[in-house]
């Protein structure tokens, strides 16, 4: 399998008088700062011809190298693979006969999702390399969604390039980035209005509008943030989904990006990744200490199924990868299936969704438990096949890891009987549930007042309130013997289980969160 090195392609590039030591050292650097792959950082640099760069590539890698001529138009037609899915991933079928297929890529760090296009045909695949612009030209011919744009001109599209490149515009963008960067923003919201458009932060799970982008703004701020991911810049009457990374303050921020039309215009969300200022650490999520010992307790079994439980954006998924590296170790093999991978952890196998493939939660779980693991990480459990794969590969000596969307950990036992796991399945193999949400915690400055560290909104930051449901001998009858909610609930505080109100109560006695952020986000009133 082929393995890029950066550093060694760098000296092979100097060796081959591709480039000077000049250039290598600033290219490796800025590659190190933004976390930009090497080979696009020499590119955008203007320090190696593409064709060049990637037949160079090929070489150091001992691959092959492929050009327009070796492309079959017809492959991709008669391939069952999603050409949005090629697209996305930026690869191409080249070459194809009985016993093999060849994929071309411009990263050979995509091992991963060319194997799961063989993985789909059912057929060995081989990597080859090719230039970012080969595959995009290919791509793009014969497409029917190109070929459906007869109302947009070259003209058009032109103009909206200039738009989108145009310093103004460029600064505009990463102002607005860099400022829900600053305000600790999970995501940014730019909607169309009548007249112009609306920008507002997600802070600590609340909007707050920050700032609004002029009519005349609104086309080359879309066009922009299009082009960064990679996105089909005249594409206005179509949702779409894309990727992009922006340096900002010396941080890779990762960027996930959605277009949906509206009545004025596309309104654009931007979901924001800091890789660097993630903390997998409990105690900074707001955990007391004796349930950070309950969830390491279950964590560290050796075998069972492990849930956290709760609606979108309650963070879930950052406990999950908080419970998985304390967990990771060279004695352990650790497999997650994500949709999408939202924090990489070296030494733990990660793999991606992928449905126009055919790639879903189930069918990666099959595969993955022939790879011998010891711990599974199941982004969620939505359906009853994922639902009994987790179940059977548990009581075969793994460790599962999941979320689910129930409102407590108590529904989360009904929720998959409801999915068809039978009661006595369940509670062998059931080892705990953990329900939360975050909440907002009251500004330490002001105290609740407003001031200018809160954004005059009297909070700052937030903390989890959250319940532990352990499978106790008396729980686990109770499952078995198909209990109503309500003796499962008697059988849990037998031994000290605590629901989110106990500990919501606790929090607003002690002054740290209010009883209006209490009732927004539990949905109870708390006086």
């Amino acid at each position: 399998m082929a393995y890029l090195n950066s550093s060694e392609f760098l000296e092979w590039l100097q060796s081959n008088e591709k480039i000077t030591q000049t250039a290598l050292q600033r290219a490796k650097n800025a590659s190190i700062k933004t976390g930009t792959p090497i080979e696009k950082t020499l590119l955008e640099f203007g320090l190696v011809d593409e064709d060049d760069l990637y037949q160079e590539l090929a070489e150091f890698l001992d691959l092959r190298f492929v050009t327009e001529p070796d492309f079959s138009p017809e492959l991709v037609e008669n391939l069952s693979v999603s050409r949005d899915f090629l697209k996305r991933a930026e690869i191409l079928p080249m070459l194809e006969d009985d016993s093999a297929i060849l994929v071309a890529t411009s990263d050979p760090r995509a091992h991963e999702t060319i194997q799961s296009v063989g993985f789909h045909l059912r057929l060995p695949v081989r990597m080859a390399i090719a230039t970012p612009t080969t595959i995009k030209t290919l791509l793009a011919q014969n497409d029917p969604a190109s070929e459906s744009k007869e109302d947009v001109s070259d003209f058009d599209i032109e103009r909206l390039n200039a738009l989108a490149n145009d310093g103004p515009t460029i600064k505009l963008v990463n102002d607005i980035v860099s400022d829900a960067v600053r305000a600790g923003a999970s995501d940014v919201h730019i909607e169309a209005g009548e007249s112009s458009a609306a920008v507002r932060f997600r802070v600590d799970g609340h909007l707050r509008t920050a700032r609004t982008v002029p009519e005349g703004q609104r086309a080359s701020v879309i066009s922009r943030l299009k082009v960064m991911a990679d996105l089909n810049i005249s594409e206005k009457r179509r949702p779409q989904d894309g990727r992009a990374q922006i340096s900002v303050r010396g941080s890779v921020i990762d960027i996930r990006m959605s277009t949906l039309p509206t009545q004025f215009g596309e309104s654009i969300v931007l979901r924001l990744l800091d890789r660097s200022n993630v903390s997998l650490n409990w105690a900074a999520l707001g955990y007391e200490q004796t349930r950070i010992e309950q969830i390491e307790r279950i964590a560290n079994m050796p075998n069972g199924v492990f849930l956290v439980a709760g609606p979108t954006g309650s963070g879930k998924t950052t406990t999950l990868y908080t419970a998985l590296s304390g967990l990771n170790s060279t004695a352990r093999k650790i497999v997650t299936v994500e949709d999408p991978i939202e924090y990489t952890l070296p030494g733990v196998n990660q793999v991606q969704v992928e449905p126009a493939v055919e790639m879903t939660f189930a069918r990666a779980l099959r595969a993955i438990l022939r790879q011998d693991p010891d711990v599974i990480m199941v982004g969620e459990i939505r359906d009853h096949e994922t639902a009994e794969i987790a179940v059977r590969a548990a009581l075969v000596g793994r460790l599962v890891l999941s979320t689910i969307h129930t409102n407590d950990s108590l529904s989360a036992v009904t929720r998959l009987i409801d999915l068809g796991i039978p009661p006595y399945l369940l509670s062998a193999t059931l080892r705990g549930v953990l329900s939360q949400r975050l909440v907002r915690t009251v500004c330490v400055t002001c105290q609740g007042s407003g001031c200018e560290t809160c954004g005059d909104s009297g909070t700052k930051g937030r903390t989890v309130v959250s319940e532990l449901l352990e499978m106790t001998p008396a729980v686990s009858s109770t499952i078995s013997d198909g209990g109503t909610k309500d003796a499962l609930v008697q059988a849990a505080r037998t031994r000290g289980f605590r629901t989110m109100q106990d500990q919501a109560n606790e929090l607003k006695h002690s002054g740290k969160i209010n009883a209006s952020e209490l009732n927004r986000v539990l949905g109870i009133e708390f006086s």
